[in-house]
């Protein structure tokens, strides 16, 4: 069945909590997300001002999504790949680099210079990211700090 990819709309979105459960609990991320935050992740995507969300639908039904947000650097106007999930039985398969051509494809079209991302920094993840034209930074660590 060819699959579809689009812009995502905010009732859509809502209903893809699940995609999220089911793709971080694999490997490599093992994540334990509820369905209620997962649900609550994309609502604050979607509700976000600028937000660029594309997704993947098959026979109608999404299985895959990707979330940007706006975020201006020294070189223009870029967006950040907030969130990327595809369905586990859809791995591998390319969607996810459909999710990305697609994604590319409206931020050219409104004006983007840029997307970057956070994520692992090496393996399958990094390969994959990678093998879609992304470079990892030379320069930038992530930092963080849990608050109590």
């Amino acid at each position: 069945m060819p699959i579809e990819f689009r812009r995502i709309t905010h009732v859509e979105a809502a209903q893809s909590a699940a995609i999220m459960v089911q793709a971080y609990a694999e490997p490599p991320w093992n994540e334990e997300w509820s369905i209620e935050n997962a649900a609550w992740r994309l609502d604050e995507l979607a509700t976000t001002p600028g937000c660029l969300g594309v997704a993947a639908f098959e026979a109608k039904e999404a299985i895959g999504f990707a979330f940007a947000l706006p975020h201006t650097s020294v070189i223009g106007r870029g967006l950040h790949l907030a969130e990327i999930a595809v369905l586990p039985k859809h791995q591998r398969k390319g969607v996810g680099s459909g999710l990305l051509s697609r994604l590319q494809i409206e931020a050219r079209t409104m004006g983007y210079l840029q997307i970057w991302l956070v994520s692992q920094q090496s393996g399958r993840v990094a390969d994959y990211y990678t093998g879609n034209g992304y470079e990892p930074s030379n320069r930038l660590g992530v930092y963080s700090k849990r608050l109590r």
